[in-house]
């Protein structure tokens, strides 16, 4: 009796060892996989981007752009148009993407095209030059762009559609290269590079 009584203790025994060690053994792999699980999740999310990122101020009307460099991108180009004075002025606003070289500026160079016109009594077709507006406004810390209250049209040009050229230029362009007139010759324009292009409707 006394054997028997040995081994039912011995055998009784086991249970108190092993499923302590069994529940101890669960706990550490489930806590392994919800501490993976986490550090998965965290690795794969993007971060949120900051509350306070700079966003462009837009003008009402998106307009469709033409891209020409790759090095320097217009993503985005809005204008607005007031009709209150003697003539049509445009607004334009926007982003861009890249760096403007030491020395250089982008100029805001616009053609009426010659298949539009105006609205005067005698329907005048525009002229198909080029001419110099000025420069763009840029804000380097948030890639943002302005040029306010272009001029181009004249009174009666409600119309005429309008080729605007966003050029990249030297930094003495406006002594050079254009006229007294504002007019830039068709082959200096040529030789400049266009950035990006579009058009507008006065």
């Amino acid at each position: 009796m006394g054997a028997v009584d040995n081994g039912d203790r011995r055998r009784s025994g086991w249970p108190r060892i092993i499923v302590p060690a069994l529940v101890g053994a669960a706990v550490l792999l489930i806590a392994s996989a919800i501490g993976y699980s986490a550090t998965t999740r965290t690795g794969s999310l993007s971060p949120a981007p900051s509350a306070s990122a700079p966003t462009c101020d837009q003008p009402p009307s998106r307009v469709p752009v033409r891209q020409g460099s790759g090095t320097i991108v217009f993503p985005e180009v809005s204008y607005a148009i007031d009709h209150s004075g003697d003539r049509p002025r445009i607004d334009l606003a926007g982003s861009y993407q890249g760096a403007i070289e030491e020395g250089k500026r982008v100029a805001v160079i616009v053609r009426a095209d010659p298949g539009s016109h105006d609205s005067s009594p005698g329907r005048h077709p525009g002229d198909g030059r080029y001419y110099y507006e000025r420069d763009l406004q840029l804000d380097e810390v948030a890639h943002c762009w302005t040029a306010l209250s272009l001029s181009p049209a004249y009174t009666g040009s409600e119309g005429l559609l309008w080729h605007i050229y966003l050029v990249l230029v030297p930094a003495d362009f406006t002594v050079m290269s254009v006229s007294a007139r504002d007019q830039v010759e068709d082959g200096v324009f040529k030789t400049l590079e266009v950035l990006a292009d579009f058009t507008v409707t006065t």
